[in-house]
């Protein structure tokens, strides 16, 4: 059996600045892996060298059996790995509709000449790509709101938006960075919910960034910790919750807020 995803080894280093030392993870599919630590510990660094933002100092990606560490964004999104990100980017401007639509026009095999003219494989293709960004929206919750703005979306909407929009690439490893940022308890729980179900519907392996304790807890099945750039930590959420190190690092911190 081949390599689904490994990381091995990343070094990501800004002049003088080491922000991730000596990353390794390794995924099998179906998983749902969870990244903590405090504020600056390299996390969204990880997700970075992952999806091809930046290219690691040393060490390499391999995504089923391929070495993906220096491709760019757009092809490893191909290869299907997926992203969301710890700053919303919408296209505040497009309808909720739209925002999933662009995510699948490199799935469009007609010409441009064809759409200009609107000829039946473009309106074929179009019709398609309506209907899938409609179920993703389905998924999320947010099927009513398809016609809307998304600058007109609350905070956790638009939240749940950008994880129909990175659906809309058909993935089978999605990250997710900081998801439940800003969302209330409800919100929260109902997103691990949603998650919950996304993995089994669409037979995804997960990997998220989360600063909610319980929404991590609750929901992964296994958890990597970093602290100044370097992994203190890895194993179940009971193991983590028991770990001095990640008590002192993190856990600790969050108590003390």
């Amino acid at each position: 059996m081949g390599t689904f995803f490994q990381a091995d080894h990343l070094v990501m280093q800004f002049g003088g600045l080491t922000a991730v030392d000596n990353f390794s993870l390794t995924l099998q599919p179906g998983e749902l892996v969870g990244l903590i630590g405090p504020n600056g510990a390299g996390k969204t660094t990880v997700f970075n060298m992952i999806t091809g933002s930046y290219t690691p100092t040393s060490g390499e990606v391999i995504w089923q059996d391929e070495n993906v560490t220096r491709l760019s964004v757009h092809q490893i999104t191909a290869r299907g790995i997926a992203r969301t990100f710890q700053n919303i980017r919408l296209f505040n401007d497009l309808t909720v509709m739209e925002n999933v639509m662009v995510s699948m026009h490199h799935k469009l095999r007609s010409y441009f000449w064809e759409a200009m003219f609107g000829l039946p494989r473009y309106r074929h293709e179009s019709r398609r790509i309506r209907e899938e960004s409609i179920d993703y929206l389905q998924e999320m919750g947010l099927a009513h709101l398809a016609n809307e703005k998304a600058s007109t979306l609350a905070y956790g909407q638009q939240r749940r938006l950008e994880i129909a929009r990175a659906l809309a690439t058909r993935p089978r490893l999605l990250l997710l960075d900081e998801p439940a940022a800003g969302m209330n308890p409800l919100e929260t729980m109902e997103l691990a919910e949603m998650v919950r179900g996304l993995r089994k519907k669409y037979g995804l392996t997960i990997f998220l960034i989360e600063h909610d304790m319980k929404f991590v807890m609750g929901l992964c099945e296994r958890i990597k910790v970093l602290d100044y750039g370097i992994t203190i930590a890895e194993g179940t959420p009971g193991e983590i919750q028991k770990n001095p190190e990640v008590i002192k690092a993190y856990l600790g911190e969050e108590k003390n807020a």
